[in-house]
């Protein structure tokens, strides 16, 4: 007999799989389901989450995403809103720039030779280092290119809708239903 976690899992795929509709479509493909377990540090979560920037209503960042609450993993924004929160649950609230994923810093921008980067580099592409540091090429020109280390939503404020899908002990790797 399936899961709530497997229920849950299939919807989000399904969902994500038509790439259709908007968040209210995600919400509904989730049954509410309220327990006694509630997201608090040292638990492993699971959440489905959906981002928009308030001054760009067509960019939107979707995803699932797994973290220890209390490991500040996440922005402290989202963790402070996530406590309490139970498996199936939704949340659909604003975010300052500050709460969520800072503010913009100039000082993150770095200089390179255009040589550094793939053949195939243009500028708004993304790139890594290889370490897991990744930069949003800026502008490339003949003699420089210039690189944006900030994420690509520092100085932004949010909307943010959160459902978390699990909540796990991660010592003893059990879900809570």
């Amino acid at each position: 007999m399936p899961t709530l976690q497997h229920i849950l899992v299939g919807a989000i795929c399904i969902v994500l799989f038509l790439g259709q509709g908007s968040v209210a479509n995600v919400v509904q493909a989730f049954p509410t389901h309220v327990n006694d377990v509630a997201v608090e540090d040292g638990v492993k979560v699971t959440e489905w989450f959906e981002i928009t920037p308030t001054d760009n209503h067509t960019m939107r960042y979707r995803g699932m995403e797994q973290f220890v609450q209390g490991q500040h993993i996440i922005p402290p924004g989202l963790e402070q809103r996530m406590a309490g929160m139970h498996t199936g649950e939704v949340k659909t609230f604003p975010l300052s720039a500050e709460e969520g994923f800072g503010r913009y810093d100039n000082t993150k921008l770095q200089t390179i030779s255009p040589s550094d980067l793939p053949l195939d580099a243009q500028e708004g592409d993304t790139v890594g280092d290889g370490r897991g540091t990744t930069a949003r090429i800026k502008r490339i020109m003949p003699e420089k290119a210039v690189l944006d280390l900030n994420h690509p939503l520092a100085g932004k404020p949010l909307m943010v809708t959160l459902q978390i899908v699990t909540i796990e002990n991660p010592d003893e790797g059990a879900t809570v239903p």
